[in-house]
């Protein structure tokens, strides 16, 4: 079973495309068509590499983008389905649902498709999300046609067996016992939980004991049929291939059969009106997991860029105030950092960190008071000046290979953002004035409506005993 990445966002956290300077990538944006309908945008000096879009009649949209510097070959596939899409009393049937497309079509059984890959020296990942759930597999060119017929199997036939279905509920359960003896993991969970409630954001995308347990094959059948359609997902194919391939693969998932896609609604996560600090306590813990959270932005919300700029300063970078405060300055850890977690829809904003026991509630107080003094007298122009280069230095990395790009591509699709987005960072970035990104913060965040999950040894209970703790002892 693959394990998930809880987040699918856009990761522009990656050699320098320019001298390091702002100014490098703005200029007259640019967009060519060749006469085979590859598409290149370019933004002064700075030029994405080519790509085109198809869309086949189900509604499957195919991005193509050819790289001729390596002989292989990489498809994925990204599904608007994740948890979001799971009835409430079901948790995890989507993360089944998926991880089950592997373990049988109807022609080949696990131990066929497994020996299938293998023979190619090929990859597979399925990774169920969320808001989406995505499946990789790479090969090199000479297999390209082997690794199509394979995974358009996988993806349009899957058998859902009796025997696999028993198996891969063992193992999820399994791997959902397990997870408390991972401290961070243990807390990140229980941090959902707390700030997002009974919201699909809230759990495990793999679900929960009683969730997996009730999940039944026409459960799985049916979750399959209604929203792993082609009408309901995008396909990008990356690689050294030629035109024949490409029509190859439009035959391909052309036999795919759409249907009408149910639009699901969600309650919204439950607002906090106060500080609330949760304890769960363990005997034998050696160190305290530190988690504080709230409810924040989508991925939509204008003043995304502005926020993550402003995180760079706070929490997001190596030399942000809180590194620098609470691990630096004060040796109460050797990780801090924030982020801006964002979403189809609402996500968090989240601040994460450990301690030794005996300094667990000093570096709970030390991160709050970061926040507050950053909220109270704001970012300066050096610190923004320092983070605006941060972020465009590390940008060109987001995008530097054909399957970053693709995955850029992919998501900024999901969200329905124009893919000028890329081209456009850069000016974006550069634009973003002081003042508009302290005022953003303080519409955005407040410190004293925090969530916060402490996962720790009971000598820690005294330290927060100011915070009238709801207190959760696990044995």
């Amino acid at each position: 079973m693959k394990r998930n990445m809880k987040k699918l966002t856009i990761a522009l956290s990656f050699p320098l495309l320019c001298s390091g300077l702002i100014a490098c990538s703005t200029g007259v944006k640019k967009t060519q068509t060749s006469s085979d309908g590859y598409v290149s945008k370019s933004a002064g000096s700075f030029t994405l590499r080519p790509f085109k879009e198809v869309t086949l009649e189900n509604g499957l949209k195919v991005i193509f983008i050819r790289d001729n510097t390596l002989p292989r070959v990489s498809m994925t596939m990204l599904l608007r389905t994740g948890s979001m899409q799971e009835p409430a009393e079901q948790p995890g049937l989507n993360a089944m649902t998926a991880y089950l497309l592997e373990q049988g079509t109807q022609t080949r059984n696990a131990s066929v498709i497994a020996d299938e890959f293998g023979d190619m020296g090929s990859t597979l990942d399925i990774t169920p999300g969320a808001d989406v759930t995505t499946i990789y597999a790479d090969s090199l060119s000479n297999s390209a046609e082997d690794l199509l017929k394979l995974l358009s199997d996988i993806t349009m036939n899957p058998a859902f067996t009796d025997s696999e279905i028993h198996r891969m509920r063992s193992q999820i359960l399994a791997g959902l016992q397990k997870k408390i003896d991972n401290p961070s993991a243990y807390a990140d969970e229980k941090m959902d939980a707390f700030v997002f409630g009974n919201h699909p954001y809230g759990r495990d995308v793999n679900g929960t004991e009683e969730g997996i347990k009730s999940v039944k094959k026409q459960d799985i059948i049916r979750h399959y049929l209604t929203f792993y359609r082609p009408n309901n997902a995008t396909l990008a194919v990356v690689g050294m291939y030629n035109d024949d391939f490409e029509n190859k693969v439009k035959e391909a998932y052309g036999k795919w059969t759409k249907r009408s896609i149910p639009n699901v609604t969600v309650s919204a996560a439950p607002a906090s009106d106060k500080l609330q600090v949760r304890l769960y306590v363990k005997k034998g813990l050696q160190q305290t997991q530190i988690r504080m959270a709230q409810v924040s932005i989508d991925r939509l919300d204008p003043d995304y860029l502005t926020l993550r700029l402003g995180n760079e300063v706070l929490g997001g970078g190596f030399s942000s105030r809180l590194n620098q405060k609470v691990r630096d300055d004060l040796g109460l850890t050797y990780s801090i950092s924030s982020y801006f977690d964002v979403r189809k829809d609402r996500g968090d904003f989240e601040i994460s960190t450990f301690s030794k026991n005996e300094s667990a509630g000093k570096a709970f107080d030390e991160s709050l008071n970061v926040v507050h003094e950053f909220l109270d007298k704001g970012a300066t122009d050096k610190e923004v000046d320092a983070g605006k280069n941060q972020m465009i230095g590390q940008f060109p990395r987001a995008i530097e290979t054909s399957d970053r790009l693709a995955y850029n591509l992919l998501v900024l699709d999901f969200y329905g953002i124009s893919f000028d987005y890329l081209t456009d960072f850069n000016k974006n970035i550069a634009d973003i004035k002081t003042e508009a990104l302290n005022e953003a913060f303080r519409r955005h965040l407040d410190p004293s409506k925090f969530k916060a999950v402490i996962y720790g040894n009971e000598s820690i209970i005294p330290q927060f005993q100011k915070y009238s703790p709801e207190i959760i002892k696990l044995h």
